[in-house]
């Protein structure tokens, strides 16, 4: 009886699968947009009014994973963003779990040319040649008088030989660098009062 059954369905598909040939229109059911009516670039649109299939984005649109940043690139020392100009961490005290997000960001950014410690003394500046002008360590005093708002914008903009890390690190994990980086300040002031 199987036996039978399985003859007759394989009957069945070898009619269906004889009748097929190249030339027979292949019918699509729900295709579910896989035919895009997107347009190309710079191809020719009859729909829009200009003729064009490149659209002006409207006033005020901002681009998908972008933080505005209303601070200017070319700030001074003096002229740094701070609390006064409205650049406050959110953050206020940091948990244990920012400290660890800070720390790993530290760790993956930081540490090659601050040094493990943020003393100035990362892996580049080790036996390769010198830099003109070294990695400050961000535990010093000067550092550690600029408000959060001037650490955060020189890690947002960048600064002399260091680039711009607003591509690597998020603004929310920028305030918890921050907050580590507070902390190694801390370290330090209660590391020197020991000595």
């Amino acid at each position: 009886m199987k036996q039978n059954i399985f003859r007759v369905f394989a009957l069945v598909a070898l009619v269906f699968v004889a009748n097929c040939d190249y030339k027979t229109p292949v019918y699509e059911y729900f295709p579910n947009m896989y035919d895009s009516p997107a347009r190309e670039s710079q191809e020719a649109d009859s729909f829009a009014s200009n003729g064009s299939a490149s659209r002006i984005p409207p006033k005020g649109a901002i681009p998908v994973g972008y933080y505005p940043y209303p601070f200017a690139a070319e700030a001074t020392p003096d002229t740094l963003p701070g609390p006064d100009k409205g650049l406050k961490n959110p953050i206020g005290k940091a948990s244990l779990g920012d400290l660890m997000i800070g720390e790993k960001r530290y760790q993956t950014y930081c540490t090659p040319c601050h040094g493990v410690q943020g003393l100035g003394n990362g892996a580049v500046v080790g036996p390769a040649p010198k830099f003109q002008q070294p990695p400050p360590s961000v535990v010093s005093d000067k550092i550690r008088g600029w408000s959060d708002g001037q650490i955060y914008h020189i890690i947002t903009m960048g600064r002399g030989l260091m680039g711009s890390y607003a591509y690597q690190i998020e603004p929310e994990d920028r305030w918890k660098l921050i907050a580590y980086i507070r902390k190694l300040q801390e370290f330090e002031v209660k590391n020197k009062k020991a000595n």
